[in-house]
């Protein structure tokens, strides 16, 4: 019988961001071959998440998986698909806590002003589902037309500050295989993988953490009504509606989707 494949050592990665921002796009730019499937192959690509293992990714040998996330909706709309995106995000936090825990959260943003929504996108990953406990970069795409790319986050890095967005690293990346902008896509893959190399953290957020906040009822399976279950719900509806500007009706029904699943 073989042996089950030891993945202990290896380091997850989570990308995440709107959907259209090209998550998959950029996966491939990491693989330098196309792993995943991309918006033209289909009308919605990541229904949940996806995994894709980069075998000895880090200098020491160690494997990278990578988990391709739901795009998620403006969470400012009563939309059933940013309900389920946001359900399908609390779902891949167990699984990673399976897996070991997670290394370093990717922050994919299409070349944009900077505004509201891309704020409350990353609040609700950084801030609110991983209380500020895994490393955060961003990755801005979509640069191909620009002279230099990292002069976007030149113009932009103000901006970003305005908005509370805090990152520990960051790339300005084209996806593009072109032959036109072949030096700026070996560019934008040398910057992704220093950048995740860079900033992985060396002990992954996992289990030890779920039980010390609000999250704890979210993070395992529900048994039995519990009186401190709307004590949870109310004070995470209210971090919904005040951190990731959510409607009170919608952050209501995420919050009791976290609670009692």
């Amino acid at each position: 019988m073989a042996k089950k494949k030891n993945t202990v050592n290896a380091k997850n990665v989570v990308i995440f961001g709107a959907m259209g921002a090209g998550k998959s796009s950029l996966i491939n730019l990491i693989a330098d071959k196309k792993i995943a499937k991309t918006g033209s192959d289909l009308k919605r690509c990541t229904l949940t998440w996806t995994k894709y293992v980069l075998p000895q990714f880090f200098d020491d040998g160690m494997q990278c998986n990578i988990f391709d996330t739901m795009g998620i909706e403006n969470p400012e709309l009563e939309s059933d698909e940013y309900h389920r995106s946001i359900k399908n995000a609390s779902r891949l936090l167990r699984k990673l806590d399976e897996c070991g825990g997670t290394s370093l959260l990717v922050y994919c943003v299409k070349k944009q002003r900077v505004n509201s929504a891309l704020r409350n996108n990353y609040q609700l990953f950084h801030e609110v589902l991983y209380q500020r406990r895994v490393p955060i970069v961003m990755v801005v795409t979509c640069l191909e037309d620009e002279k230099v790319m990292e002069e976007w986050w030149t113009r932009n890095r103000a901006s970003l500050e305005e908005f509370r967005i805090a990152v520990k690293g960051h790339a300005c990346v084209t996806t593009l295989k072109d032959r036109d902008v072949m030096m700026k896509y070996k560019t934008s893959r040398e910057a992704m993988h220093g950048l995740i190399r860079q900033h992985a953290a060396i002990t992954p957020v996992s289990g030890e953490w779920k039980q010390e906040g609000m999250f704890s009822a979210f993070m395992r399976p529900f048994k039995k009504p519990d009186p401190e279950d709307k004590d949870k719900e109310d004070k995470l509806q209210e971090d919904l509606e005040g951190q990731c500007g959510m409607q009170k009706e919608l952050a209501s029904k995420v919050a009791k989707a976290f609670v009692y699943t």
